[in-house]
């Protein structure tokens, strides 16, 4: 990806497509280096209400000068609302228009604005690497794309602008490993291949992977992610991944990696069951965090665990009334073998306190009912520890991530007990988010513990980072943030 800075101005004739952001205060007027021509054709269209200014709206003009061949006039809101998350956004809206108008160079200088330098660069660059993503899939005759080539000028810290594309492209490749995770059908990603690229991710970026297979599983007492995976034809797996950033305190993230649930036994409705191919976004999500953790190299140890199966029904499936015993003892007793992800993460969750982090902070697409909740607006939190939640919370707000609390009261508990085992995996529909990160909980000992529930922001429909319905990459960002303010 061509993506450069200058210090100066735009040049006449350097790109084919400028790109201007206009602030919705701003009564159409943008800067007096505009052609003349084009300032007019705005405010005609501001005269119009054609355009206002609104965040990301857009207004395309051909120019007549000489100096300009095309702009691309992008709202930006109003000024004092401005920062770097709408700044991300405008580049990714950015980046599919340019590609749609075939132009090969794109310009756009950095507005002012209350932020640094480096936290500018690093945001638009991840924002145009997002907009320009697509997955390939698996068309015959595959799609010819090109991505323009992007200047970025105004920008008078070489150092900041040098380190804010490296990052840049950083985050936004590490998630769009996420995302094109997602979108890879079942076939193609079980189990097995989800850990081979792992495998391939570490070698890449430079941590340490270690692939644990049913044998293994077995040995170890990890039998609530084998119950998981014991109906299909592609056995279970753990992942655990180590950066080493040489400090005193080690962060350990856990994802949910079902390639496919079919719902198992307790099977869910054929309709929109394909979306299920989204179910290891949770892992998905660990493993672009550690690709960029291990670039950025923060100063603190991260341990990513991704607790990988694939739900089917079968002969050996695991059953509705059976009891599964995770790697630390505790029992669970199967009352709805679709509540397979809690199953799965006991496991993943109970190694990774096995391995004494001071923090363990897991994520999956849990439950439908976070998104009755909160719409596919935010991620539901619960967290056993006060502190970590507030870093949580905090983390995201910073890589504009949007996390909401929900509460844990003494009374949720009784929800989940079992007469014959420690537990139960299904309690129903009361608190059903909250029961499901409590459950989960269960198995971090007394480490401090966050669970994530991204079922309702980890795919969603298009927007100006996603060029189609689908994958998003969503807590990559956050994971990144949180191991940088903790180390």
């Amino acid at each position: 990806m061509d993506i450069k800075t200058i210090t100066g101005r735009l040049q006449p004739g350097t790109v084919e497509l400028t790109v201007v952001g206009v602030f919705q205060d701003s009564a159409g007027q943008v800067s007096e280096h505009i052609p003349g021509g084009l300032r007019r054709a705005l405010a005609d269209a501001w005269a119009r209400q054609e355009f206002e200014g609104k965040l990301l709206q857009r207004f395309i003009v051909t120019s007549t000068d000489a100096d300009l061949d095309r702009v691309l006039f992008i709202g930006m809101g109003p000024s004092k609302e401005f920062d770097v998350h709408a700044l991300r956004k405008i580049m990714g809206q950015a980046a599919q228009t340019s590609e749609s108008l075939k132009v090969r160079s794109v310009g756009f200088e950095l507005p002012e604005a209350d932020y640094a330098a480096l936290d500018a660069v690093t945001a638009a660059v991840e924002g145009w690497v997002l907009g320009s993503w697509r997955f390939e899939g698996y068309h015959q005759k595959p799609v010819d794309r090109q991505i323009p080539a992007l200047v970025l000028a105004g920008i008078q810290d070489d150092e900041a602008a040098a380190l804010g594309i490296k990052r840049g492209l950083s985050l936004g490749q590490a998630q769009n490993l996420t995302r094109e995770l997602g979108f890879m059908p079942s076939n193609k990603l079980y189990p097995e291949l989800l850990a081979q690229e792992a495998v391939k991710a570490g070698n890449a970026h430079g941590f340490e992977v270690e692939v644990m297979d049913e044998a293994r599983l077995a040995e170890l007492g990890m039998g609530a992610l084998l119950g998981v995976g014991q109906g299909s034809v592609h056995p279970p797996r753990l992942v655990v991944m180590r950066y080493h950033g040489h400090g005193e305190k080690t962060l350990a993230l856990v994802g949910k990696g079902i390639t496919f649930d079919s719902g198992g036994i307790s099977l869910k409705p054929s309709a929109n069951m394909e979306e299920m191919k989204y179910d290891m976004l949770g892992a998905g999500a660990v493993l672009g965090a550690m690709c960029a953790i291990a670039d950025t190299k923060p100063a603190i140890n991260v341990i990513g665990i991704m607790a990988i199966a694939q739900n089917m029904p079968s002969g050996s499936a695991y059953k509705p009334g059976d009891v599964v015993r995770a790697f630390n003892g505790k029992t669970i007793e199967i009352t709805n073998t679709d509540a397979e992800g809690r199953v799965a993460l006991a496991d993943g969750v109970s190694y990774a306190a096995h391995l004494h982090p001071d923090w363990i902070v897991e994520t999956s697409t849990l439950t439908g009912a976070v998104i009755v909740v909160l719409g596919h607006e935010a991620t539901g939190l619960v967290a056993t520890d006060t502190a970590l939640a507030n870093q949580v919370i905090t983390a995201a707000t910073a890589a504009g991530e949007r996390v909401w609390q929900l509460p844990i009261y003494p009374e949720y508990k009784a929800l989940y007990k079992s007469a014959v085992a420690d537990m139960k995996n299904s309690p129903g529909r009361d608190a059903g988010t909250i029961t499901g990160g409590m459950i989960i909980s269960e198995f971090a000992g007394d480490v401090p513990f966050a669970h994530l529930d991204i079922a309702g922001t980890a795919w969603t429909k298009e927007g100006p980072l996603t060029a189609v319905s689908g994958a998003t990459g969503v807590m990559v960002r956050t994971f990144v943030q949180l191991a940088h303010t903790l180390g």
